[in-house]
């Protein structure tokens, strides 16, 4: 379906909603172009960008999908392309779904004195409608930003929490790479198509704003995740801490214990003839004995530093008491 927004001696508008390829055909030698150009105009991974066949210009515009999915997180999800095929005296729009941005510039072109009207109003009408369409979605991602912060902090995380992260830096990496990619075609339609530059700045700075919210999101994200790992890390040296300490503690105890079960087993033989068996003080010997060697073996732990908590943790105390 074609419709004609602009219709003058000098100059003329044509919009194409979902063409197939038999108008796409006839359009290319309209426009004295290869076929193939026309018949990939409409393919989905084409970025902003300019290209020059002869005296037409093929210029590749991304609008913000319609109706975009909640998952969606990339270019392709989260912007529509346009197609445009600008000469002197005709410009041609292509583009698979219906775009209230095109009826929103056909309608302010339309109020426009006739003679007045030209490819590089029509643009710079295109780009305002471009670099508005932005404002919405980013407001919208600072504002799951802030959500994805206050989960960050609270005690219980979800189990997508992580993947909701991730999400969240890939949608600010699409939206930064169609608004670089904007703004720099703003400069190349400035040189190549001869449009006036003040045409573009309020669109332009527009862009540039945003491109300003949408790297500050992704740098956020990155920080927010970051710190998240280094959250679950510290969580897990606490509890492999918490650990070694319940084996040192373990180690220590079985220290003790492992000599003076020794003598025990040792007097509890149930033999005839053991020694301080039948003596009056033979109790009280072994006792001493065993004090004796627990004793020796608590200088010994003291002197190697087995005794004393780990450095790890002294320091964590002092942390948690200043």
């Amino acid at each position: 379906m074609s419709t004609t927004f602009v219709q003058s001696d000098t100059f003329k508008w044509v919009d194409y909603l979902n063409p197939d390829k038999e108008v796409l055909a006839q359009l290319a030698g309209e426009l004295n172009l290869d076929q193939k150009v026309l018949l990939n105009c409409l393919d989905s991974d084409y970025l902003p960008h300019i290209e020059t066949y002869g005296k037409t210009h093929f210029i590749v515009l991304r609008l913000m999908e319609p109706e975009s999915k909640l998952s969606a997180d990339s270019v392709q999800e989260l912007t529509t392309k346009v197609a445009l095929f600008v000469t002197q005296e005709q410009l041609v729009t292509i583009h698979r779904l219906p775009l209230s941005e095109i009826e929103t510039v056909s309608k302010k072109v339309n109020e426009l004195p006739q003679d007045s009207i030209n490819k590089q109003k029509i643009l710079g009408l295109l780009y305002e409608q471009v670099a508005q369409g932005f404002d919405r979605p980013l407001t919208d991602l600072e504002s799951k930003l802030q959500g994805f912060e206050d989960k960050l902090f609270s005690k219980k995380k979800p189990k997508s929490f992580l993947q909701e992260g991730f999400y969240l830096k890939r949608k600010a990496s699409a939206f930064k790479k169609v608004l670089k990619l904007s703004l720099d075609l703003i400069n190349k339609l400035v040189d190549k198509v001869d449009c006036n530059a003040n045409l573009f700045q309020q669109p332009k700075e527009r862009l540039e704003r945003s491109l300003f919210y949408a790297e500050d999101v992704f740098d956020n994200i990155q920080s927010l995740l970051n710190l998240h790992v280094a959250i679950e890390s510290q969580k897990t040296n606490e509890a492999s801490f918490k650990a070694n300490e319940i084996m040192r503690v373990l180690t220590i105890i079985s220290i003790f214990f492992l000599p003076l079960n020794f003598l025990a087993g040792v007097f509890g033989m149930n033999f005839e003839h053991i020694p301080l068996l039948n003596h009056p003080l033979g109790f009280w010997i072994s006792i001493f004995v065993m004090l004796i060697i627990s004793g020796l073996l608590t200088t010994y732990l003291y002197k190697q530093g087995w005794l004393s908590r780990p450095e790890i943790a002294s320091e964590g105390k002092k942390n948690a008491d200043s």
